[in-house]
């Protein structure tokens, strides 16, 4: 730790406030940087000089050169002597004084440290945070353990969420929850799973002032961030209004744009339902009641099924894909599911 001169000027000062005399810094070389006499700041002090060499106080009775009487006090930091604190005048005047001004100095130096090792601290996280979050390979050991020093847990699951617009505050965050500015406009927050973020963002703004993406949950953070960008993006080119906008109920509209977005978790479920007697049942539900546009009456008389029957199949397809049959964005999405599974099924 060195003591620069705005450091220094900043102790003289603070010091000055509490005692009625000139006070310098000298550094770890006895160059005076910090005073109530600004044409001294540039100079050597001798006094200074003498204390560094001796490790002690050094008091001086008579002005020799350019030094003038006064008492001048070595500055420790972690055993070490980084500088000199001089006070001008007779040494029984000022000497009382040296052991305050002595603790009131290296106190400053110490607040000064910690505050640079917080920013340095700070700063190494965001860069981390940073190549994190944008990473796309999988984590080797030495990034993990990067992420350990810095109290981050790269092996959990996490979602990213991406917060457009502005909050009136920021929201609170809990032990494993990271933000920065992506941009002017836009806030990334990359939280555990299970995490309820949301809900403490949703208490903060009005509806309509920000839009909230929402990605899903990997220990590959890259792939969360990306899904709840494109989540936010998909929302405003389709003018949807929601403000919270969940990739997962808008990965369809993804997979229609771009090929390269998998689909497998609807053929998956089709392939599973057409492997059971009483999944084939479900299939044949669904079908039927795409052909006959929704008409719960036309259904049950095809089917040979009560209402009650049929409503109790359609139930089970959506608790089984989380896909409403009558909601028609949904539906759409599980006869093209449908539609996929067939054309790829080995004849």
């Amino acid at each position: 730790m060195k003591i620069n001169q705005i450091l220094a000027q900043e102790i003289a000062d603070k010091v000055m406030n509490v005692i009625p005399y000139n006070v310098n810094i000298m550094d770890e070389i006895g160059l005076i940087i910090g005073s109530g006499d600004q044409n001294r700041i540039g100079t050597y002090h001798q006094g200074a000089v003498s204390a560094i060499e001796q490790g002690t106080i050094v008091s001086i009775y008579q002005s020799e050169g350019a030094s003038k009487p006064g008492v001048n006090i070595p500055i420790h930091f972690r055993d070490r002597i980084i500088g000199v604190i001089g006070i001008s005048g007779g040494p029984n005047i000022v000497g009382p004084f040296a052991e305050l001004v002595r603790v009131t100095a290296e106190l400053l130096i110490n607040q000064e440290f910690m505050f640079r090792e917080r920013r340095i601290q700070e700063q190494m996280k965001e860069e981390f945070l940073y190549q994190w979050v944008f990473r796309k390979e999988a984590y080797d050991t030495s990034i993990i353990n990067n992420g350990e020093a810095l109290g981050i847990k790269l092996t959990i699951e996490r979602k990213a969420i991406v917060v457009k617009g502005r909050l009136p505050k920021d929201p609170y965050l809990m032990e494993q929850e990271y933000y920065f500015r992506l941009n002017q406009n836009s806030m990334l927050y990359v939280v555990p799973s299970e995490s309820d973020l949301v809900k403490r963002i949703e208490a903060l703004h009005s509806a309509n002032e920000v839009k909230i993406g929402i990605g899903g949950c990997y220990t590959l953070v890259s792939k969360s961030v990306e899904e709840a960008r494109r989540a936010i993006e998909i929302a405003e080119r389709m003018e949807l209004p929601q403000t919270l906008c969940q990739y997962q109920e808008l990965k369809f509209i993804d997979y229609l744009t771009n090929k390269d977005i998998s689909f497998e978790e609807i053929t998956t479920f089709f392939k599973e339902l057409d492997e059971n007697p009483k999944g084939q049942e479900l299939i044949e539900t669904l079908i039927c009641y795409i052909n006959n546009s929704g008409d719960m009456n036309a259904i049950s008389k095809e089917l040979h099924i009560h209402r009650n029957s049929l409503a109790y199949r359609l139930q089970r397809i959506e608790v089984l894909t989380n896909k409403n049959p009558k909601n028609f964005m949904d539906l759409f999405q599980l006869f093209t599911g449908y539609i996929l599974y067939k054309m790829k099924k080995q004849p």
